[in-house]
């Protein structure tokens, strides 16, 4: 029960810490969209943004080896120690893939990494919805009385998908920004640098909604 309740509330401070410091990157990233502010102190903000957003990074890796051994140590999921293991050993790699690229975010191998980074959060999120509705199905791996973990972590995989999808619908903002860093403020890039905080919005807003579909979930349990 202890160690149950120990890895409990290591889910709970990565929810925390996950929405929280995120919430601080969106906001820094909007203001850093205003063309009343001045240009220095614009890429400042998104400097400052992309930096803070190792930690939700962080945290939104996390999440998948902190639920799966959360889920064993409840009694919900039948998994060897080896398993378990390959599980750290994979979120951690993933993390260690999906936070270089972040860092070198301005020179070409972190756009590189970050192709690759897509590629394996897609396979994540694929592989975790596939795993849910094979459960569901009654092939396992989880307890099938325990129906709301199902849609928990499989909703959990949507939002892997959810992050690829704003991470490509942000993408164009860093050429943006050199343009604004080359030829200035022009009303053409403004209006462009506008449209693609405004459709990232969508997808960030829709990233918080199902984080908060997961935790009512696994807080009340009524599916």
């Amino acid at each position: 029960m202890e160690a149950f309740l120990g890895w409990k509330y290591l889910h709970i401070l990565m929810f925390v810490f996950w929405v929280g410091t995120d919430m601080g990157v969106f906001l820094s990233c909007k203001k850093a969209t205003d063309p009343k502010v001045p240009i220095d102190a614009r890429f400042m903000l998104l400097h400052m943004a992309l930096r803070i957003e190792l930690l939700p990074r962080t945290m939104w890796k996390a999440a998948l080896p902190l639920g799966v051994t959360l889920s064993a140590a409840g009694g919900w999921l039948e998994i060897s120690t080896v398993n378990l293991l390959l599980v750290w050993a994979f979120s951690i790699a993933w993390w260690v893939l999906s936070v270089y690229s972040a860092w070198h975010y301005d020179k070409p191998i972190g756009h590189r990494l970050t192709k690759y980074n897509n590629i394996v959060t897609s396979a994540v999120g694929v592989a975790i919805i596939a795993i849910c509705v094979s459960s569901l199905l009654g092939n396992g791996p989880f307890d099938p009385e325990a129906t709301w973990l199902h849609w928990k972590v499989l909703v959990y995989g949507l939002i892997n998908l959810m992050i690829v999808v704003m991470l490509f619908v942000f993408d164009p903002m860093g050429i943006e920004f050199g343009k604004l860093a080359t030829e200035g403020s022009t009303p053409e890039t403004e209006a462009t640098i506008t449209s693609i905080m405004n459709r990232a919005a969508v997808t960030i807003w829709l990233t918080y909604f199902m984080i908060f579909i997961v935790g009512f979930i696994a807080t009340t349990k009524i599916i």
